[in-house]
């Protein structure tokens, strides 16, 4: 399965966008578990996502913004590591192929990546929204200082970026 943090969240699965999971927590559970791979352990995702509640209505709200997530997922429901007290998505992520392209000396291709801010579509409700969002806008400028400055080294004598 494919998820698309960059710009709005998209998941895809064997070439099919699918549906955001039906549960009003539903597309901030996929974009967390998708942005931290591996697995999680319940009780901090569900204080996470459900701040205000209590820790055992947090976690039967949790409970149930899985389910539906694996609904949405319907054949390939084995991709969320659903056990008792951890929680995880098998994924891949642009966010991941964006880190790759950067590490790998390729800014241009990294940059192309970006549909838009990480998670366009989430609140400022979440502020693990927010300082991921940060986090990538930090890394989208350096890649970008970093592609400006290659294209001045690369610049010929009669460009006027060498002449600068």
């Amino acid at each position: 399965m494919e998820i698309r943090l960059l710009g709005t969240l998209e998941a895809q699965a064997r070439g099919v966008v699918l549906p955001a999971p039906a549960h009003p927590q539903g597309p901030a559970l996929l974009a967390w578990l998708a942005l931290n791979p591996g697995e999680q352990e319940r009780g901090p995702v569900a204080a996470l996502l459900w701040p205000g509640l209590p820790r055992a209505n947090a976690r039967t709200e949790l409970r149930s913004a899985v389910w539906a997530l694996r609904r949405m997922l319907g054949p390939d429901e084995g991709l969320v590591l659903n056990r008792r007290e951890t929680i995880g998505l098998r994924c891949s992520t642009d966010l991941q192929e964006f880190e790759r392209l950067a590490a790998a000396g390729e800014p241009a291709a990294a940059l192309a990546l970006c549909r838009g801010e990480l998670l366009a579509d989430l609140g400022r409700e979440y502020g693990w929204v927010l300082a991921a969002r940060a986090d990538h806008a930090a890394r989208v400028e350096v890649l970008r200082a970093q592609l400006t400055a290659g294209e001045g080294r690369n610049a010929g004598p009669g460009d006027s970026a060498a002449r600068a």
